[in-house]
């Protein structure tokens, strides 16, 4: 299924829901937030939220600093 990845146009293999999207991209589950078509998606819901053709997902990683 293609994506909008970060802007970037992307395939995503086996991702059928948000969860599985972040464990293909092999990111810390703990340390990203993710946006759907500019809504921030709660984590608690990643499992729960499916993966369409074509949406616009954000994936913003954690950085330590002050």
């Amino acid at each position: 299924m293609k994506i909008w990845l970060n802007e970037q146009a992307y395939k995503a293999e086996s991702a059928g829901n948000v969860e599985a999207l972040i464990a293909e991209l092999s990111l810390p589950i703990n340390a990203v937030a993710v946006a759907i078509n500019g809504d921030i998606v709660p984590r608690h819901q990643w499992q729960d939220t499916p993966l369409e053709e074509g949406l616009q997902i954000a994936v913003f990683q954690a950085i330590a600093g002050g």
